[in-house]
């Protein structure tokens, strides 16, 4: 196994277990507006393992949970894939998230403890600081 990076996730989400044949998040299937940045429009892809926390209300996601968020402009274009990975050990004050804003093209803007995704999700840290649906 190779260190945890952006390039090694992507190549993991879009080769080897492509997440488009992931579950989405029970209840928002296909589009769906979001109030919150940085898309207006998105499609939310979660792992089995993030899966069973969401439908069985666990409260905390496990090791190995993966959030993938495509963020659409109005017109419905992508333009962003923001992702959430939880690896245990990797920022505990954070829960662990490692947190990955990816072009269409899979070039990684920003990676690991990201500032701007965990100041605003922090505001959601008793759901594990994610927004989308309660997990407990």
């Amino acid at each position: 196994e190779g260190k945890l990076n952006a390039q090694v996730l992507w190549k993991y989400m879009t080769i080897e277990n492509p997440y488009q044949n992931y579950p989405t998040w029970p209840g928002k299937e296909g589009f769906y507006e979001s109030t919150m940045p940085p898309g207006n429009i998105l499609k939310l892809y979660v792992n089995d393992i993030a899966l069973d926390t969401i439908v069985n209300k666990k409260g905390t996601f496990p090791d190995g949970s993966l959030l993938i968020k495509e963020n659409y402009t109005d017109d419905r274009k992508l333009f962003l894939i923001t992702v959430m990975y939880k690896t245990k050990g990797f920022n505990p004050a954070g829960h662990d998230w490692y947190w990955v804003k990816y072009k269409p093209d899979g070039e990684a803007r920003l990676e690991g403890k990201v500032d701007a995704c965990i100041d605003c999700h922090v505001g959601v840290a008793n759901n594990d600081y994610v927004f989308t649906g309660s997990i407990k």
